[in-house]
């Protein structure tokens, strides 16, 4: 038997559990518990809509959704409100409020649940609400195609009428009916929770914020009492329920409301960053450069593009930490080859942003060659062998490329060339497997920036995909220019859209065509030309973004899978790339004509008393240049020397012929050009200029002379010098 004490502590304890509301009957789901049986799936970003009845006010911590996405996507929350119902509002944006995020979460496999916990919990209280949920970078399964009837689901607290969906935002196609699979994790509002808002949160200075205390409280006699600290110094700055308060300096500021009632603890939330004053100063550095790549002195002009009004630049141009400028639009000069990372620290009296971009600027040794493209040219007038030489006006790119096939070279056919060889001048249409004509340049791709890619090119008139030029890189998956029958397209080109097409008419078969492709990184633009005239959209990209380094480049085709060259169609000559965007107008202009330069075509060999002579051109073979010449250097000293000069490199396969048999020359010595003329010279200190001048003479358009020295040591073998192959133009 209970004594008297015993009895009166239970009645106590029961009359303590019957004042108590009923336990939260949670979660809520809809149509049925998870797995769902879902029959629609919604786009990624679109919001599914169904009406809230809240019959007690209840505390929402989280979801489970059937997210439509594959599993393991990485997906985000978003949770929204408007008073009363959603209907008539899924494309009023300013009706909805939204109230509470979740994620990124990995989501479940289609019909299990992937669940969300709020970062904060939201609390309805008694009333009637419209939600809308959100599922970002997934979309949502749902049931409903449009007929049918609504889904109602209910429980003591809650009830749930579904609903409709629209493919965006609060935009989009409007779906009705659709019925939200899903479930809604709660707990029943017992206690105290703080909580407000405010108007604006965001502004300039004298920024004035009206605040609106929204708290929560079961206690029937309210909240008793405020503290605000309203701008993150733990200092409280007012006790009214709604104060209003003015920010005069500017940045972000954290706010904090500690609440009380007769029943409860007190109750704190904290919004960090919640207003914030003055945005439109918040700094955001960036900045462009012209030229981004070239030959060494590279002198570069820098230029501030970053928003938020800075009053104060630090540029590292280098990349060696120490500042180097504090000008707004500083210029550097880059004495020494390599790559270089640039970094800029905005600022101005509020907020300060740094703008860092690796392998920014690329600086090159220089060539003989200054008026070739600065990256690449293939001129393909090689005459034999498998090496194709790059002509370009600095070292960017590996001084040859290499071509699998011996018997790559076609004649070109086109106004302006001028072989002297009769079947050879560009790269060869090849349709007879392994598709070999096709050139592995060895260059670990770097373009940053704007840059041109043109060619010529002739259809043979087969039909088929193929591959101008391009990469094997990772991201993307491959970077090329791709060619169907009749139209050229950039594919993953760096940060190139795959919009940017041209025509080619069938009707143009047999017959040389220019293609030209312009990317524009300071106006974030890429443009394909054909025979200089403007073809096909222009597209767009994100300015000042264009960096593009991956495995090397191929020319003739995108890869060494070689099953979709693009010589297995067309001829290819006069191969350029320039490290800037061409203007129309330029563009006319250099496809006038192939550039006067000078190319290696072999090595040369050392003498028995290791002196290796080495020949290299001085200026330009451009028809005029009186002070054109050919420098050689690694003469033995004191001995006799003399330069060939031949009108063919080729002698129906003669050339090149093997002097090391005849007992004077050094193994490896080889004679590459024919011996037209013959001058004699002494080799003085070892090291000798040879003037060639190039008289103004028409005739010698397009014209190609082939050079190399002999010379004559006073050991018992001799050596000779690589050759030169000079094309001359005007």
């Amino acid at each position: 038997m209970l004594s008297r004490t015993q009895l009166s502590s239970l009645g106590a304890l029961l009359a303590l559990a019957l004042a108590l509301p009923a336990a939260a009957q949670s979660p809520l789901c809809t149509p049925a518990a998870p797995p769902w049986a879902s029959n629609n799936g919604g786009t990624a970003g679109g919001v599914v809509f169904y009406d809230l009845n809240v019959i007690n006010a209840v505390r929402i911590t989280g979801f489970d959704c059937n997210v439509s996405a594959t599993a393991n996507t990485s997906v985000t929350l978003e949770l929204y409100t408007t008073p009363t119902t959603y209907v008539g509002q899924n494309a009023n944006a300013a009706a909805w409020t939204l109230v509470g995020t979740a994620g990124p979460v990995l989501s479940a496999a289609r019909e299990s649940a992937t669940s969300f916990t709020l970062a904060s919990p939201v609390i309805l209280t008694p009333g009637s609400y419209g939600i809308g949920y959100r599922v970002v970078g997934g979309g949502q399964a749902y049931n409903g195609t449009g007929t049918g009837a609504q889904v109602t689901t209910s429980n003591a607290d809650l009830s749930l009428t579904s609903g409709a969906a629209c493919s965006a935002l609060f935009s989009g196609s409007f779906f009705s009916f659709r019925n939200w699979n899903g479930c809604i994790h709660y707990a029943l509002a017992d206690g105290l929770f703080a909580n407000f808002s405010a108007t604006p949160t965001t502004g300039p200075t004298p920024l004035s914020v009206n605040f609106t205390d929204t708290s929560f409280t079961s206690d029937p006699n309210g909240v008793q009492s405020w503290a605000w600290d309203l701008d993150g110094d733990n200092i409280v700055d007012s006790n009214a329920q709604n104060p209003s308060f003015t920010y005069s300096v500017c940045g972000p500021y954290d706010v904090t409301l500690t609440v009380t009632n007769t029943l409860h603890p007190s109750s704190t939330v904290t919004k960090n960053d919640f207003v914030f004053a003055d945005p439109q100063l918040v700094v955001a550095a960036n900045f462009s450069a012209t030229p981004r790549s070239g030959a060494v002195p590279l002198n570069v002009s820098f230029t501030d593009t970053s928003t938020g009004n800075p009053t104060t630049w630090s540029w590292d141009l280098d990349g060696d930490s120490i500042p180097d400028s504090a000008a707004q639009n500083p210029s550097f000069s880059y004495a020494v080859p390599g790559t270089y990372t640039v970094s800029l620290t905005a600022s101005n009296g509020c907020f300060s942003d740094t703008e860092t971009k690796t392998s920014f600027i690329l600086a090159v040794g220089a060539t003989s060659n200054t008026q070739s493209p600065e990256l690449l040219e293939y001129q393909f007038n090689e005459v034999r062998g498998n090496r194709v030489a790059n002509t370009a006006s600095t070292t960017a790119a590996p001084g040859f490329g290499t071509v699998a096939t011996t018997t790559w070279q076609t004649d070109a056919g086109r106004p302006y060339f001028k072989g002297n060889e009769a079947g050879f001048g560009s790269l060869a249409i090849d349709n007879v497997t392994p598709y070999d004509n096709y050139v592995t340049t060895g260059w670990p791709l770097s373009i940053q920036g704007s840059h041109t890619i043109m060619f010529w090119s002739r259809w043979g008139g087969t039909t088929g995909t193929a591959y101008p030029f391009g990469v094997s890189v990772t991201t993307p998956s491959s970077a090329r220019c791709w060619k169907s029958s009749t139209t050229l397209q950039l594919l993953s080109w760096g940060q190139v859209p795959t919009t940017s097409t041209a025509t080619q008419p069938s009707t143009l078969a047999g017959t040389w065509q220019h293609w030209c492709v312009v990317v524009d990184d300071a106006n974030g633009t890429a443009q394909w030309y054909l025979n200089g005239v403007a073809d096909g959209a222009q597209t767009s990209f994100t300015a000042n973004t264009f960096n593009l380094q991956a495995a090397p480049l191929f020319v003739g085709s995108y890869s060494t899978a070689r099953t979709s060259n693009f010589t297995r169609f067309f001829d290819m000559d006069d191969f350029r790339i320039y490290s800037r965007a061409l203007t129309p107008a330029q563009i006319l202009s250099e496809i006038a004509a192939e550039n006067p330069t000078t190319a290696n075509m072999e090595a040369g060999c050392t003498d028995s008393n290791a002196f290796t002579p080495n020949l290299v051109a001085v200026g330009a073979p451009q028809i005029g240049n009186l002070g054109f010449g050919l420098q050689v250097s690694g003469l033995q000293p004191g001995t006799p020397a003399a330069v060939y000069i031949g009108l063919s490199a080729y002698l129906g396969g003669f050339l090149p012929l093997d002097l090391a048999g005849t007992g004077i020359f050094n193994t490896g010595c080889n004679l590459l050009v024919a011996p037209d003329i013959i001058l004699n010279f002494p080799s003085g200190s070892g090291s000798v200029f040879l003037p060639a001048p190039i008289p103004i003479d028409p005739t010698l358009q397009g014209g190609h002379t082939y050079n190399q020295v002999i010379s004559l040591g006073t050991g018992p073998l001799s050596a000779v010098s690589n050759a030169v192959d000079t094309q001359m133009q005007f």
